[in-house]
C-alpha cells in the first residue's frame, strides 16, 4: 500500500527531534507526512496541503493542542485530531474529547499505539467523506428524479388543458359559421359574428402551435460513455446495497461505450433499475452488472437474485402506479421505461419466481437519419 492510500497526516510539535521522530515513525509505517513546527502556521498550511488528520503536541508555548484544535474545528469540523501530551493529566484528556478531540495519546507511547490512532482518524475521515458524498449524490439524484417526474406532469397537464380549449374554440367557430349562413340578420351583428368566428380560429391556431411544441420539445442530447455515467451511479447503490448486505457484482466494458445520450436522465434511469434489483435481493443475496456492445447496439444488464415476478406480473411493472410492493406507487419502473424510450432504446425483462430477474436495456449506437435528434415522446 503507497502512502497515499495509507493517508495524510500533519504532525504539529515545537520539539524539532519530537517532529522529526514521529515523523519516522509515520513514514515507516507507510504514511504520508507534513512537519509543522509552529502551531500557529498550522491553519495556513492547511489551507495549502490538505491533510487527512492532524497529529498534535498540547503544551506549547505560542498556541496549545487545545487553542488549536478549536482553530482546526473551525475550519474544518470533520479533520480528526489526535492530541500528545507528555503528562498523565486526565483533566485535560476530557477537555479534549469534549472539545472534538479524535483521541488521546500520553507520551511516552509505543509505536503500535500512534499508528493505530492515526489509521483510525483517517479512516474515520475517509468514511465520513464517503458518507457526505453519498448523501449528496443522493440528493441529487432525488432532484432529477423529481424535476424528471414534474416536467412529465407539467407537460400532460398543458397538453390536456390545451385540449380542453380546442374543443371550445372549434364549437364556437363552427356555430358562428352556420348563423351567418342563414343571412336573415342585421349587418351588425353579422359583423360582429365574424369577428366572433375570426377570434376563435386564432385561438385554435394557438393551441395547435402549442401542442405541437409541447410534442416536439425534447432534451439536448450528446455523444456520451454509458461506463462512465454508470460509475457516477456506483458510489451511491454500493451503499444501499452494503447496508443490506447485497453483493454487487460489477462488470463494464474495457472500451467506452458512446451512444446519443442526456446524461442526467440516464444516471435516474441506472439509479433506479439498479435500486430495484438491491430491493428485490435478500440479505446476502447478489446484484450483477454489465455492459456490452457489438457493432450496433451497446447493452447495460441488471440482474438480482430476488424471488423474481410472477408471470402474470411481467406485463405490468412497467405501467404507471402498479407495484408489487405493499403501500409503494410503481412510478421506479414506467419512469426507467420512458427515459430508455427517448434514447431510442428498449427494455426487457426476463423473470421466473424463486429464480431472480435480469432487466436488459439495448440502445443503438447511432440513430437512424430518419429518427436522429427525434426522441419519443410518449
Amino acid at each position: 500500500m503507497t502512502s497515499q492510500q495509507r493517508g495524510t497526516v500533519m504532525v504539529v510539535d515545537d520539539e524539532p527531534l519530537t517532529l522529526e521522530a514521529t515523523a519516522l515513525i509515520l513514514e515507516a509505517f507507510g504514511f504520508s507526512v507534513v512537519q509543522c513546527s509552529r502551531p500557529q502556521d498550522v491553519i495556513a498550511r492547511l489551507k495549502q496541503e490538505p491533510v487527512d488528520a492532524v497529529l498534535s503536541d498540547i503544551r506549547m508555548p505560542a498556541i496549545s493542542g487545545l487553542d488549536l484544535l478549536d482553530q482546526i474545528r473551525q475550519f474544518d469540523s470533520s479533520l480528526p485530531v489526535i492530541l500528545m501530551t507528555g503528562y498523565a493529566d486526565m483533566n485535560v484528556a476530557i477537555d479534549a474529547l469534549k472539545k472534538g478531540a479524535f483521541d488521546f495519546i500520553i507520551k511516552p507511547y509505543s509505536h503500535e499505539l500512534l499508528v493505530t490512532s492515526v489509521y483510525k482518524a483517517i479512516n474515520y475521515r475517509r468514511l465520513l467523506k464517503m458518507e457526505q458524498d453519498y448523501t449528496r449524490m443522493l440528493e441529487v439524484f432525488n432532484k432529477d428524479i423529481e424535476t424528471l417526474i414534474s416536467e412529465r406532469t407539467m407537460g400532460l397537464m398543458a397538453l390536456t388543458i390545451a385540449d380542453k380549449l380546442r374543443n371550445p374554440a372549434s364549437v364556437i367557430g363552427l356555430k358562428c359559421r352556420r348563423i351567418m349562413e342563414k343571412g336573415t340578420m342585421p349587418p351588425e351583428l353579422l359583423e360582429d359574428l365574424r369577428d366572433i368566428k375570426d377570434e376563435s380560429e386564432k385561438l385554435q391556431t394557438i393551441v395547435a402551435d402549442f401542442q405541437s411544441m409541447l410534442k416536439s420539445r425534447h432534451s439536448m442530447f450528446e455523444y456520451e460513455d454509458v461506463n462512465s455515467i454508470m460509475l457516477t451511479v456506483l458510489p451511491v447503490v454500493e451503499k444501499e446495497a452494503g447496508i443490506k448486505g447485497v453483493k454487487l457484482s460489477v462488470s463494464l466494458s474495457k472500451d467506452p461505450l458512446r451512444i446519443n445520450a442526456q446524461t442526467g436522465l440516464l444516471r435516474v434511469a441506472f439509479f433506479q433499475l439498479i435500486r430495484n434489483a438491491v430491493e428485490a435481493s435478500p440479505e446476502g443475496g447478489a446484484v450483477a452488472i454489465k455492459t456490452a456492445s457489438d457493432d450496433s447496439h451497446v447493452t447495460i444488464s441488471v440482474s438480482d437474485t430476488g424471488s423474481g415476478i410472477p408471470a402474470k406480473d411481467v406485463e405490468l411493472i412497467f405501467d404507471p402506479f402498479y407495484s408489487t410492493k405493499e403501500e409503494r406507487f410503481g412510478m421506479g419502473l414506467p419512469l426507467v421505461r420512458q427515459i430508455v424510450k427517448e434514447h431510442m432504446g428498449s427494455i426487457t425483462v426476463g423473470s421466473a419466481p424463486g429464480k431472480g430477474s435480469e432487466f436488459v436495456m439495448t440502445f443503438p449506437v447511432r440513430w437512424l437519419a430518419a429518427g436522429a435528434g427525434k426522441p419519443g415522446n410518449d
